[in-house]
């Protein structure tokens, strides 16, 4: 993870501190799979690409404060569990709120992490989605890697050529996803119509093809 330097965000956007509770569903910018918060009635649900880690949160001033963090238990590895580590630190740093439109950031003493706000999940068509371990060759624009996917475990494996926002795939490793679905008003000739973002990794598990 690579946190966005405070420094250069504030030489670009206008920042004004905030002391109210920014609820909703906001996304990092930038990495592949960025992290996401979603904020409502005094309740923080986060998560960095493995566990979702759930607590109350509250504004003291322009601080965002999480007590009775608890967290799901799959296991993280790798660069993930790197990630989550570094959520949960920012979580317990109390970090300072600040915002910008549509734009939150959080910030503490040693990083900044830039996030924008996202469509309310609730508007969203919920689907839960099979991942195969694997990626399989396909040609989209041009010769590509795609997602194998299915609804059902007695379903044929399908190509998926889209992204997944908020999901980031590890090969060797079976997925079993809840997402939300949105409509894409005027999407280009050659996009998908629809888009899908990460609600919730319901099951993630290791397979061993050797």
């Amino acid at each position: 993870m690579k946190p966005v330097q405070f420094g250069v965000v504030a030489m670009s956007v206008l920042l004004t501190a905030c002391n109210t509770l920014p609820e909703g569903r906001w996304q990092e910018v930038g990495p592949a799979s960025p992290i996401t918060l979603d904020i409502k009635n005094d309740r923080i649900a986060a998560n960095a690409g493995c566990n979702r880690l759930i607590g109350s949160v509250k504004m003291y001033g322009d601080q965002l404060v999480v007590e009775q963090l608890a967290s799901t238990l799959m296991m993280c590895h790798g660069e993930a569990a790197k990630k989550e580590e570094a959520l949960k630190q920012l979580l317990g740093d109390k970090p300072r709120v600040q915002m910008s439109g549509d734009q939150l950031i959080l910030s503490t003493n040693t990083s900044s992490y830039v996030f924008n706000k996202q469509p309310n999940m609730e508007d969203g068509v919920t689907r839960f989605i099979y991942v195969a371990p694997e990626k399989t060759q396909c040609t989209g624009i041009a010769p590509m890697e795609c997602l194998q996917i299915r609804e059902s475990e007695e379903d044929p494996w399908t190509l998926f050529y889209g992204n997944i926002e908020g999901f980031e795939f590890t090969p060797g490793t079976a997925y079993r996803l809840r997402i939300k679905e949105f409509d894409v008003p005027n999407p280009p000739a050659d996009a998908s119509s629809k888009r899908w973002i990460l609600d919730l990794v319901v099951e993630q598990e290791w397979v061993d093809n050797q």
